[in-house]
């Protein structure tokens, strides 16, 4: 890993490594450390910032929502942690694009893997706890959940598009892609027709009012049909 990648990890937590070791092993796939002789990869530190991020959410939410129940608090929290958004986050903050993998695992498409991507955002917190301290990983997890947080409430409805996503990434690594086209093109403020394709096959078409809705329905169909199982 070049050293320009760790600053840039490190301006995006907000947080300066006093051994960098740590943030080299969260940003290392067991890929690269085939007989697992070193331990020097992502694992054990994934394992704790999953950890780490279970308990830091679990108590923002239970400061947060004080009449929320344990049912809809455990839902919220499920949410934040899930493994999509997880993903999506440490895509956005460009962690992907610092790991060290095994060239065969580059060509698939490992810094886009959904799994991949989750695991790298958990050794990264992992990573600060082990450098500090919990107090640390608890600032930082604040600071780079700060949007999943203010939004909890929205992120437990159904979230059809990351479900499948999942389920699709698991099968082959690779996700869906979406076509949508307006119903009628003499209103082009919608509805929109959304089609989603995966290993050139339509597993789902559907209507929405908004492309991300139309989006959102069809891959509702898709898991519904579950034509990607076939």
């Amino acid at each position: 890993m070049l050293r320009m990648d760790r600053e840039a990890v490190e301006k995006s937590l907000d947080y300066v490594f006093t051994d960098e070791t740590w943030l080299r092993q969260a940003l290392t796939h067991p890929s690269v450390d085939q007989k697992r002789s070193t331990n020097l990869n992502y694992e054990r530190l994934e394992y704790l910032g999953d950890a780490v991020l279970e308990l830091v959410v679990s108590r923002e939410l239970f400061t947060r929502y004080p009449k929320a129940d344990e049912g809809v608090l455990t839902k919220m929290r499920s949410a934040i942690v899930s493994r999509a958004n997880l993903a999506s986050l440490c895509e956005a903050l460009g962690w992907g694009e610092c790991m060290d993998m095994s060239p065969q695992l580059e060509k698939s498409g490992g810094r886009k893997a959904l799994s991949i991507l989750a695991n790298t955002f958990e050794s990264v917190i992992g990573a600060v706890m082990m450098d500090s301290n919990y107090n640390a990983a608890r600032k930082v997890s604040l600071k780079l959940l700060a949007s999943s947080l203010d939004n909890a409430q929205n992120l437990i409805s159904i979230n059809h598009k990351g479900e499948l996503l999942e389920k699709l990434q698991a099968i082959n690594g690779m996700g869906p892609k979406y076509a949508v086209e307006l119903v009628d093109d003499s209103k082009p403020a919608g509805p929109f027709r959304a089609r989603v394709m995966w290993n050139d096959k339509e597993l789902g078409c559907a209507e929405g009012q908004s492309k991300h809705k139309a989006e959102m329905a069809a891959a509702a169909k898709a898991l519904e049909l579950k034509l990607f199982e076939a």
